[in-house]
């Protein structure tokens, strides 16, 4: 695919604003969005019960964090081949197999669970597994699910599965918990298994558009990869949420992922004060998800005015908990938090969406994954090091001020209003 091809497939769809909960209309997403809500409780079920058999085995907390760290590592890695695999498949029979290969996954984890056990080498093995399937998973849902809906209302999309992502976020890791303590982690895993089934029998009522005749080609992988990347370089929108990604994770995505030290190292609240903040960080994303599935801050023409206050709030909002010393006011910076973060993400991978054509939706949108995760990772672990040398209130002011002159700098608006 030549620079202006790329160039003018960005604005291969109109941008029109959609109405709320406007993409359940559609039966094809209708079916896949019933079908994603257990899907989802499965995918957060089964990390809580691995985190707690890697306990029962180990009773160590470097390998639980090291099985969850595998669940995740093979998307920064085999999550770009998979997506420019999954521009050349059949969407539909991609998110069978995937379904398909996690609920065996979780049965398989349930029989050995069951009979001789899961040791360790078993538990690592299964979570590279399950990092390995999730890396396809991921492309092929964020490919099929823009899909089953008119260009207009690919927003909306991304809005509801945002909403489902994060229910399932703060209720999925309760249910799992209640179902370990009074029917143990092999039934739990079961359950897990049978969530991911009514995927497999919705597929037959979607619908997804057809690729361009050019998709389907069957090039390098290296070059599916650099038509990627080449696209989101050519393509202002594209680029710019992007980067304002990578700089939202990095930051604000980097303390949320710190909160075991803000809740003991800093106030010296214990386990209740984590749960506290936890909680605090899922509320304030969870009414994030909500104002996103209602409309607010809809793209259209441009880059909306909310967002462009929210992005450089959430990161000043750094300032602010690094000088609280009331829990209270630390509390409720981390729900702010929690809701800049979720509200600039959905809306940010709505303008990366609304302007993606169909042929080069799981390539970009798995880069996408990879920069999300990627920054994480950087953030937690730069602004963790910093603070083991001074302190974590330092840490963040010291990062809310930098970070936020300088996200400010990013989303001036130019003549054009875009992003400078």
């Amino acid at each position: 695919m030549c620079m202006a091809n790329l160039a003018s497939a960005g604005t291969a769809f109109p941008l029109a604003a959609s109405s709320e909960m406007s993409a359940l209309s559609h039966p094809g997403f209708r079916a896949y969005f019933f079908a994603a809500v257990p899907l989802v409780q499965a995918l957060w079920a089964q990390r809580v019960t691995l985190g707690w058999l890697a306990w029962e085995v180990s009773g160590s907390a470097a390998f639980v964090g090291l099985v969850a760290a595998l669940s995740l590592a093979p998307m920064l890695i085999s999550g770009p081949i998979f997506g420019v695999l999954v521009d050349r498949a059949d969407i539909r029979r991609a998110i069978r197999t995937t379904s398909g290969a996690m609920a065996a996954l979780m049965a398989l984890a349930a029989l050995l669970a069951g009979g001789p056990g899961l040791g360790q080498a078993m538990l690592v093995a299964l979570a590279l597994a399950i990092g390995l399937v999730s890396s396809a998973h991921h492309p092929v849902r964020m490919s099929l699910a823009p899909r089953l809906v008119p260009a207009a209302e690919v927003q909306n999309v991304v809005a509801l599965t945002a909403l489902n992502f994060n229910l399932a976020r703060l209720v999925a890791p309760m249910l799992a918990g209640l179902a370990l303590a009074s029917v143990g982690p092999v039934a739990t895993l079961w359950a897990a298994s049978a969530l991911y089934l009514p995927m497999l029998v919705a597929v037959r009522w979607m619908d997804p558009r057809p690729l361009p005749v050019s998709a389907s080609g069957h090039g390098s992988i290296r070059q599916g990869l650099a038509d990627a990347a080449r696209y989101i370089w050519v393509t202002p929108v594209t680029r710019q949420a992007i980067l304002l990604t990578g700089a939202m994770a990095v930051l604000v995505r980097g303390y949320l992922e710190l909160l075991p030290v803000m809740a003991e190292g800093v106030h010296g609240r214990g386990a209740e004060g984590l749960g506290l903040l936890t909680a605090a960080a899922g509320a304030g994303a969870l009414v994030a998800a909500f104002a996103k599935a209602m409309g607010q801050g809809q793209v259209r023409d441009g880059v909306p005015t909310l967002l462009r206050v929210l992005l450089v709030a959430g990161v000043l909002g750094l300032v602010g908990l690094g000088l609280a010393r009331s829990w209270w006011v630390v509390l409720g910076w981390t729900a702010l938090a929690g809701f800049t973060s979720t509200f600039c993400g959905v809306t940010l991978q709505a303008m990366v969406q609304m302007e993606l054509p169909d042929g080069l939706r799981g390539r970009v949108m798995s880069l996408w994954v990879v920069v999300g995760i990627g920054a994480v990772a950087l953030g937690s672990g730069v602004l963790g090091g910093i603070a083991g040398l001074v302190g974590l209130p330092a840490t963040l002011i010291g990062a809310g001020g930098i970070g936020g002159i300088a996200t400010a700098l990013m989303v001036l608006p130019s003549r054009t209003g875009r992003p400078t």
